[in-house]
């Protein structure tokens, strides 16, 4: 095990499901599957702590098939969150960091996915890939 530091120490601290739906009435359809994906970012500064919020629906012929919005907190080392991450009117995560941050939270919401499906016909269903390195360009800008 390597004891290379992170540039930036966090922690994931809780997952909140916020949202979950599914819509079976979709699912006898035949036609092809799509997926809508979104992001969001939060904080709360006296805590240190960091908000990503994915919401996912899959869909057929534009009607909501599965609809999901997960949630993901990590706390930063405090001294690191003064230093690195906050600025005078907002929190700047670097774009490496914000876009780590996403790609766990789209792990812990494809275990969701699968946690909530197990068993039933929606289990078929997969969280296609979703290459969060194109979604995020540049770094990702909280104003408080």
């Amino acid at each position: 095990m390597s004891n290379k530091q992170l540039p930036i120490p966090f922690k994931l601290v809780q997952i909140e499901e916020k949202q979950f739906a599914t819509f079976e009435n979709v699912l006898e359809k035949e036609s092809p599957i799509q997926q809508e994906v979104g992001f969001g970012f939060g904080v709360n500064i006296e805590n240190h702590v960091i908000g990503v919020t994915m919401d996912y629906t899959i869909t057929k012929e534009n009607a909501p098939m599965v609809k999901q919005t997960v949630s993901c907190y990590f706390k930063v080392e405090s001294s690191e969150f003064e230093k690195q991450l906050k600025k005078e009117d907002a929190i700047v995560l670097p774009c490496g960091f914000g876009k780590h941050l996403a790609m766990i939270t789209v792990g812990t919401t494809r275990g969701v996915l699968f946690a909530n499906t197990k068993n039933t016909p929606f289990n078929q269903l997969i969280l296609g890939l979703i290459n969060v390195d194109k979604m995020f360009e540049e770094d990702i800008v909280i104003k408080f």
